[in-house]
């Protein structure tokens, strides 16, 4: 497995799902960025994120979090959802007082169900 998978899921209404896996560090969140804003170019608004493959991230982790939470809500039109967060990275969420803007779910499908 690479460390981003993308794909589409329909739902009740069209997701788009990244599946990450590793770490989220210096190393790798710009392409995490520039592959949100190259799928928000191509009209994608609803995405799921899937860390559950994800056993740590960096603070530049937490910043890509939030540039893409940024991203899709900036015109009120999309919406970010975060899948299989463990509960290490959901402490550091808790720390860094971003959890209460991230909506997380345990599974991918809840996610997309919940669009």
């Amino acid at each position: 497995m690479t460390f981003l998978q993308i794909s589409q899921v329909q739902g009740q209404t069209p997701v788009t799902v990244f599946e990450i896996s590793g770490r989220i560090n210096l190393g790798n969140y710009k392409e995490i960025e520039r592959a949100a804003q190259q799928e928000y170019e191509n009209g994608m608004r609803n995405l799921v994120l899937d860390i559950s493959g994800v056993d740590s991230l960096t603070s530049i982790g937490i910043r890509t979090l939030i540039v893409i939470h940024k991203l899709l809500t900036r015109d009120k039109a999309g919406r970010l959802k975060l899948a299989g967060v463990i509960p290490p990275v959901r402490d550091m969420f808790d720390v860094a007082g971003v959890s209460q803007f991230l909506e997380m779910h345990d599974t991918t499908d809840e996610a997309v169900a919940a669009f």
